[in-house]
């Protein structure tokens, strides 16, 4: 990749963020979330993009964990899957394993999370685009925005509502390869019979008001959101098409809600006459079907999800509708304005450019060039965008047919006063960055807590250097490897990011490990006794897990094998099987497995016989 600005313009941003749970909770989740940021920024492949995605949605996760009183999380264990989290991983299998079966389909999993720290750029170097966004948040009625500690406003409101807008926009794309794959399907059958003959597909429900349905858990659900806005009284709050299209109609004074509902309410049909599936809806849909039911079951403000995640959700749909629906009859609209939906307005902004480091997995996109470098300048008057291809085969116009889409559908000048540059260059000799398809492994509990036992892993990490050191000492016997790794001894605070990732996800990874020999987590009221050891049995199975779950980590983050270790070339001698280990190495696996059962006990849980 070609030198450009991003990571100093994320840097800019985490360098001005204070999140909430930090300063008054003690966590470590900037710190986390922004390891997990530079570790993708380094080396971009499906397994760094997730980790994007299992960080922000460990920060701002909906459970059954309550604060107590003095503000601590109660350690409960969470039995729930993230839906979310379930979902993006359903698209990343669909779009690669379905690609060979339709014609144009690239990545949305890299892509999302490019998108996302694209928009963290443009907020932290566009003083006009925080103005819009602050002044849209403030002039809401409600006020439980997020705060700093002074009372000013935090841009962690805006990192929360753009994290869910940006990362899940893309989760209902599965609906679209479906349909272009029936599509493929259809056609290519057809046209073995008569060359001339095609056919027209589309997608269909049979019952449609069942998946645009919130689960109806709490009757009271909507009564705070109408005391404000009582026109919403005659709308079902719990239909995501109506809250939509009341969004709608309050961010765009020249839209009458009822003409938005009508057209929601057919769009399904009126996509497959038109011959196209907007993902943008399905993933909208989806994502108020999550929060609504998780905020009604677990949060105690329903408001929680009718100004921020309907914000999300109204700019998930608005990133395809606004230019597809509404600039044309009846609805008619000029071009979007920040100060009208800012959410909106950069996620079609960061969408349409965000171009490099897309893989394609489908046929005709495959034989494509795509964009494997970028140059980026933002300022607060003006954007530029340099797009580096590997050949000559971006495609006539690229640049001119990219910008102006965009200024037909936003209003550039009202955030760059000087506009919006696009350029494309094509240099004699490049190499295509290949991107891993690794299957990505998913952990069966996601624990509130695993912050905590990442920190509390890395310390017991640090004991047992310093024991295998003194022991080494006193036999006279000290490798050199041991004495490096004893001389460089660190906190977790002075941790590199993807250190401190690596003790996330050993954290991750214990639940798995426990269901593996018939354990699982209990609170300390289990009736069933504690597992304070294992068999050694059991220890030298799950070492072995360690160290392959480790390999993964290694492999999905840009390390390889060679004979000699070396940090700066990412190279390590012990990317081996697990017979190929010395015992000394083997123990660093074998130690956080003993360690398990007393790491849970320190969080107030413990291991109990399944």
């Amino acid at each position: 990749m070609t030198d450009n600005n991003l990571k100093e313009y994320v840097d800019k941003f985490f360098d001005e963020l204070v999140l909430y749970d930090d300063y008054k909770n003690g966590h470590y989740y900037k710190d986390l979330l922004k390891a997990s940021i530079d570790t993708f920024l380094e080396y971009e492949s499906p397994y760094t993009a997730f980790e994007i995605f299992r960080a922000f949605s460990m920060i701002y996760q909906i459970t059954a964990e309550d604060k107590s009183e003095n503000n601590d999380v109660s350690f409960t264990v969470v039995k729930e899957q993230n839906v979310l989290l379930d979902l993006v991983n359903a698209m990343k299998k669909y779009e690669e394993s379905t690609g060979d079966l339709i014609d144009k389909q690239r990545d949305h999993l890299i892509h999302s999370v490019n998108v996302f720290l694209l928009g963290l750029a443009i907020y932290a170097q566009n003083r006009k685009y925080r103005k819009c966004f602050k002044d849209y948040v403030l002039k809401s009625p409600y006020d439980k925005y997020y705060r700093l500690e002074n009372g000013d406003f935090s841009n962690e409101e805006f990192l929360y509502r753009w994290g869910v807008a940006s990362l899940f926009h893309d989760i209902g794309y599965p609906v679209e390869i479906i349909g272009k794959q029936l599509k493929k399907f259809i056609n290519d059958s057809v046209k073995s019979i008569s060359p001339t003959y095609g056919a027209d597909t589309a997608i269909d429900f049979k019952d449609f008001n069942e998946f645009n349905t919130i689960v109806k858990l709490d009757y009271d659900f909507a009564d705070e959101f109408t005391k404000s806005y009582p026109e919403a009284k005659f709308l079902n709050l719990f239909k995501p098409t109506d809250i939509v299209a009341h969004k709608i109609s309050t961010d765009f004074e020249r839209v009458n809600v009822n003409d938005v509902i009508k057209h929601l309410d057919n769009f399904v049909y009126s996509m497959g006459d038109l011959g196209f599936i907007d993902h943008g809806f399905f993933s909208c849909i989806l994502i108020l079907d999550t929060y609504g039911y998780l905020i009604q079951k677990y949060a105690k403000n329903h408001d929680f999800f009718f100004y921020p995640i309907v914000d999300s959700a109204s700019a998930i749909l608005l990133h395809n509708y606004y230019r597809n629906v509404l600039q044309n009859n009846p609805f008619n609209l000029k071009q979007l304005l920040p100060s009208q939906s800012p959410l909106a307005f950069l996620l079609i902004l960061s969408d349409e450019l965000q171009e490099w480091s897309r893989q394609a997995y489908g046929v005709i996109d495959k034989q494509k060039d795509y964009v494997n470098e970028y140059e980026l300048e933002i300022y607060d008057d003006e954007l530029k965008v340099k797009y580096v291809g590997k050949s000559g085969n971006l495609g006539k116009g690229f640049s001119d047919n990219k910008q102006a889409l965009l200024y037909n559908v936003l209003s550039i000048d009202s955030a760059f006063s000087n506009g919006l540059s696009i350029n494309v260059e094509v240099p004699q000799h490049c190499t295509s960055i290949e991107t891993s398809n690794d299957d990505l492994k998913e952990p069966d509990i996601l624990l509130r807590n695993v912050e905590r036992l990442a920190v509390l892993i890395h310390e017991y990490y640090n004991e047992t250097i310093r024991r295998q050191y003194l022991e080494a000492v006193d036999n006279g016997d000290v490798s050199d490897e041991l004495k490096a790794k004893f001389e460089g001894i660190q906190s977790f605070d002075e941790l590199l990011p993807n250190y401190k990732l690596a003790n996330i996800r050993q954290a991750r990874s214990i639940p798995t490990k426990l269901a593996m020999i018939g354990c699982e987590l209990a609170n300390e009221t289990d009736e069933r006794p504690a597992i304070t050891e294992f068999t050694p049995s059991e220890v030298e199975y799950l070492a072995i897990f360690e160290h392959d779950d480790w390999c993964r980590e290694k492999e999905g983050t840009g390390w390889s094998y060679g004979e000699v270790k070396d940090a700066d070339k990412k190279i390590s001698p012990y990317l081996v099987p697990w017979d190929g280990l010395t015992e000394e190495i083997k123990e660093f696996d074998r130690d956080p497995v003993r360690n398990i059962p007393s790491l849970i006990q320190s969080i107030g849980l413990k291991v109990v016989k399944s």
